[in-house]
């Protein structure tokens, strides 16, 4: 039996990062004539930032609901091949760009820079490959160990080291003396940044019919957590004019929430909409490459600050969901266009191929 859960998370977690992107663009154009009111919205827009934690998320929840007991011979092999090449080509792209705009006459040595600054601190919108391929090391080597230990222990633990890492780092900020700021420059890529979700995800997976009976069973408080964490993280935000990030710590209980809120709801489904498995297959592709159509915000500047901000967000949201859509139709029928901006997942529907399918993981 296909996960309906997956795909329906995999498609909102990757149009709500576009989305989130898309907001801040605006908000940016439309600075002068929304000045009264972009706090407010800007303040609205943490309500999106489940989105990066639940793509993480299922990752490890599908390699843990396909293998509990250890990955196959060659997984990361074939995990490289089609996620990490796609990366690095990414990340290579947007050294080209990044230094072709901020810096006049940029030298090789400085493209080299920040390819390696990509690659290795995960300073560009592709962090997140590198978060999961973390879990995938992760799961190799401490799912024998996860299989044996108390599941409420396990995730006690996590929880507490997850969300005294984020708070060092997010909140009171390392002083310069300590060398952690230029140790930790990009604090949300190691793995204790995201231990937590990797350590949720493998129970919920490992334990996949379990964990939606007690969804169901204790919906009114999935409900309630949902509901409250999304006010108080929104309340923070306005409050406060903290950051708006997934790397905050109170973020973790309102994220997690969502994701929960979202398993109960999805599994009511009879079947996935059409329109949601074909984003979801594409999410990969949307969530790597959308940052760079974004661009296209400066090329529209004039129509965009003279439009209404919902028309706005609306135009500049289609560009870069489509965009990155198209690009990838396009690469993924050449033989190797996947390497470029990775592969686009077709599942199989027939019940022979099912179990084969849930053990893919974006």
């Amino acid at each position: 039996m296909q996960i309906k859960e997956i795909f329906v998370i995999r498609c909102l977690s990757c149009l709500s990062v576009v989305l989130l992107h898309v907001v801040s663009m605006v908000l940016m154009i439309q600075e002068e004539s929304l000045a009264s009111a972009a706090h407010t919205v800007d303040a609205f827009r943490t309500l999106l930032m489940f989105s990066t934690p639940a793509f993480i998320f299922i990752s490890e929840f599908l390699l843990a609901r396909s293998y509990p007991g250890g990955v196959p011979a060659g997984f990361l092999k074939k995990r490289g091949k089609v996620i990490f090449v796609p990366f690095l080509f990414i990340a290579a792209v947007d050294a080209i760009l990044m230094k072709s705009v901020a810096e006049e006459g940029a030298g090789f040595v400085s493209v080299i820079g920040k390819f390696l600054e990509n690659v290795f601190l995960g300073n560009f919108i592709g962090y997140f490959i590198l978060v999961i391929f973390q879990f995938y090391i992760l799961h190799m080597l401490l799912h024998r160990w996860l299989n044996n230990k108390s599941p409420m222990w396990v995730l006690s633990v996590s929880f507490i080291i997850n969300a005294v890492y984020l708070a060092y780092f997010s909140i009171f900020h390392p002083p310069a003396s300590s060398g952690l700021d230029s140790i930790f420059p990009f604090f949300w890529v190691p793995f204790p940044g995201w231990v937590f979700y990797f350590c949720l995800a493998f129970y919920c997976g490992k334990e996949y019919p379990r964990f939606l009976s007690l969804m169901n069973q204790y919906r009114y408080a999935v409900y309630f957590s949902a509901a409250v964490s999304a006010i108080l993280i929104v309340a923070v935000s306005y409050i406060s004019g903290g950051s708006i990030s997934s790397k905050r710590p109170d973020i973790m209980i309102y994220a997690v929430s969502m994701i929960f809120l979202c398993f109960h709801l999805f599994s009511k489904l009879k079947k996935v909409p059409a329109i949601v498995m074909m984003i979801s297959n594409y999410s990969f592709s949307i969530y790597l490459l959308h940052s760079y159509f974004l661009i296209s915000g400066y090329l529209l500047e004039g129509y965009l600050r003279s439009m209404p901000l919902a028309a706005a967000i609306l135009l500049l949201f289609l560009i870069c969901t489509l965009g990155p859509i198209f690009v990838s139709w396009v690469c993924n029928h050449f033989r190797y266009g996947y390497l470029f901006v990775g592969k686009v997942y077709q599942p199989k529907r027939t019940k022979r191929n099912t179990a084969a399918h849930q053990g893919r993981t974006v």
